[in-house]
């Protein structure tokens, strides 16, 4: 793959640098290096990279395998995990509940380094052809999910939001008088791109996809639809705010 863009998070200043030059050494972007999980949280987007090289060991709040859950809420992007850490329910937790390619112990070398980056652009390649042979039930302004052995028909506009809910999403509608919920299996991210046709389906956190035309009430920094309560993520709230009409 060309041009490919691999962040690295690491709080180890030597290493994170040694590692730089041996990814640009080898043809590729390096967009940023990030020293914490909470760094990393608030600058990565979809699109940012390609794949993350992460230290499981971060200092702070979030370790690299908390950290990793929660980009999933946004991104399906490979983990290639960088440890000199033993614990083996940090290693089963990276690797279950996270998109995890490959673990590799410290110290590794250039060699470890680039198979494992070989194991991230399979999985990359492999999630491109998910996507392009996987079956849309799109209908004018509705969609169909799944119910049971059969599939039920959701307007676009009885959609009220969808949810990252660590490593399942929820999509919450009205039906009816109530309001009912559908839980998928796959990314915020990856039900974004297959409900883009859906322009009131608006992204305004990294966990959170809205319908805008179903905002009961709005502030500077969160809103509210059908009493739920949802902040706007700092990196949208200026594309969000230009939606409304504040009079």
């Amino acid at each position: 793959m060309e041009n490919l863009k691999i962040l690295i998070v690491e709080d180890q200043a030597l290493i994170a640098e040694s590692l730089r030059s041996v990814l640009l050494g080898m043809g590729y972007q390096v967009p940023a290096i990030f020293r914490s999980g909470h760094e990393t949280l608030e600058n990565f987007y979809p699109g940012f990279a390609d794949i993350v090289i992460m230290d499981i060991g971060l200092q702070g709040k979030l370790n690299g395998v908390e950290t990793s859950i929660e980009l999933r809420k946004v991104s399906t992007v490979p983990i290639i995990y960088l440890t000199d850490n033993q614990d083996e329910y940090l290693r089963k937790k990276a690797i279950y509940e996270s998109n995890t390619v490959q673990y590799l112990t410290k110290p590794f070398t250039r060699l470890d380094i680039s198979v494992a980056i070989d194991l991230a652009i399979k999985a990359l390649k492999r999630h491109e052809v998910k996507q392009n042979n996987d079956v849309s039930y799109i209908l004018d302004e509705s969609i169909f999910v799944k119910d049971g052995a059969a599939y039920k028909k959701v307007r676009v506009k009885d959609i009220l939001y969808l949810e990252a809910a660590r490593s399942y999403c929820e999509l919450f509608f009205r039906d009816g008088t109530k309001t009912n919920k559908v839980i998928f299996s796959e990314s915020l991210s990856f039900l974004e791109e297959k409900l883009k046709f859906a322009r009131p389906l608006v992204r305004i956190h990294r966990s959170f996809l809205v319908n805008i035309e179903n905002v009961e009430r709005a502030h500077e920094n969160r809103l509210w639809i059908a009493n739920k309560e949802i902040s706007i993520g700092k990196t949208y709230r200026p594309a969000v705010q230009g939606m409304f009409r504040f009079i």
